[in-house]
């Protein structure tokens, strides 16, 4: 309902400057210069509806609604156990279809974890799109990539500054959501001397 009433509202402020264009014209204005600039405007119009309604590249996300049980895994350098905390995952559309927002709560040995993080595709730079926000960090974690259709993974890369170090991390993942039923995330980052390691793994399964 919301995208009905926000495409018709720009539809009507298109239908209001042909309103004035008419009157402009029929008051002497110059004909030619306005359905210039009326065609113009209706072209950029058609264009920012176009842009900002979701489509087939946000299906691929579809698979990710619902409630999960989740267990993740950090490495914190190659050679280290991981540090485990079990808890659950909600993933639900928001914003009429636009993005899928997804709410973590955890519990592991070292304490409680929350977080909140959005996933969509960005039709003005054709690619998906991830932000991360939690209760362990006052950044914004963001990231950017492709979603391979045929192996129904998607691929990310991002960048985030080490606390410790102040070094600016490069990091990548994967996640596969070819079962519809249980899905996992893999992320790697470089340890400072530039080995790449697995950083992070998270496993969701769909809540019966």
């Amino acid at each position: 309902m919301n995208m009905k009433r926000n495409l018709f509202g720009l539809l009507a402020v298109a239908g209001l400057a042909f309103a004035a264009g008419r009157l402009h014209v029929l008051s002497g204005g110059e004909s030619v210069a306005w359905a210039q600039a009326e065609q113009e405007l209706t072209e950029e119009m058609e264009a920012y509806v176009k842009a900002g309604m979701p489509g087939e590249h946000h299906r691929h996300l579809d698979v990710m609604i619902g409630e999960w049980d989740a267990v993740f895994k950090i490495w914190m350098a190659p050679d280290s156990e991981p540090m485990v905390s079990r808890g659950t995952v909600n993933r639900e559309w928001v914003l009429d279809g636009r993005y899928v927002r997804e709410t973590v709560e955890a519990v592991s040995d070292w304490g409680t974890f929350s977080g909140i993080g959005y996933i969509g595709y960005n039709n003005f730079d054709g690619q998906f799109e991830v932000a991360w926000m939690d209760s362990m960090s006052t950044g914004i974690y963001t990231e950017s990539g492709t979603f391979d259709p045929d192996k129904k993974v998607l691929a990310t890369r991002g960048a985030h500054r080490d606390p410790a170090s102040g070094r600016i991390i490069n990091s990548w993942g994967e996640m596969d959501l070819s079962d519809t039923d249980s899905h996992t995330y893999l992320g790697y980052i470089n340890d400072p001397d530039g080995r790449s390691f697995k950083h992070f793994q998270g496993t969701t399964t769909r809540k019966k």
